[in-house]
């Protein structure tokens, strides 16, 4: 496990901004700092980093929360295992239908029929959580329209582009 050089922060802080804006900061400015291991990025406070490191490299798995990993391109994707502590300092949010929901979940995007409420203002190419009716937190995804767009679109129209999802621990169970 080591510290991030500073292009790999760089697209960790983009991306996380992408979806959390200027809350990127509330996360790192405790004593948490990320961490690079096995193309993983980690959130662990210093002490666990300092006692992990009796723990051989190969032997060790997980430790802190996974933000996401750097794929073998060198791209940055966060992980659908830090949707929950991201959750929190979303800007945007979709809610979803709970007719919709598993749809969502099984990896397609979403229509407009499908979008129960969402957050207003929400920008084009914008970065949003997708929540179900009881906000409980389904996974990330891409608005696909302008608000005006939005309001004027028919019911099959392309709202969500689904970027995570929680189903990806059903499809992925050997890789996650």
């Amino acid at each position: 496990m080591r510290d991030l050089k500073q292009e790999e922060e760089k697209e960790v802080l983009k991306k996380l901004k992408f979806f959390i804006g200027d809350n990127v900061h509330k996360i790192l400015s405790g004593e948490d700092k990320l961490f690079l291991h096995n193309q993983r990025v980690m959130l662990l406070p210093e002490k666990m980093r300092a006692a992990t490191s009796m723990i051989s490299r190969k032997n060790l798995v997980i430790a802190g929360t996974v933000i996401g990993k750097f794929t073998k391109s060198g791209s940055f994707r966060l992980g659908i295992s830090s949707l929950n502590f991201l959750s929190r300092w979303a800007i945007y949010k979709i809610w979803i239908k709970n007719s919709a929901e598993m749809n969502y979940v099984y990896g397609n995007n979403s229509l407009k029929s499908h979008i129960f409420r969402s957050s207003e203002g929400i920008p084009i190419n914008a970065g949003v959580f997708v929540f179900n009716q009881n906000d409980v937190p389904l996974g990330f995804g891409i608005t696909a329209l302008t608000p005006q767009g939005y309001t004027n679109a028919k019911g099959h129209a392309l709202v969500l582009l689904r970027q995570s999802d929680t189903g990806e621990y059903v499809r992925n169970e050997g890789k996650v």
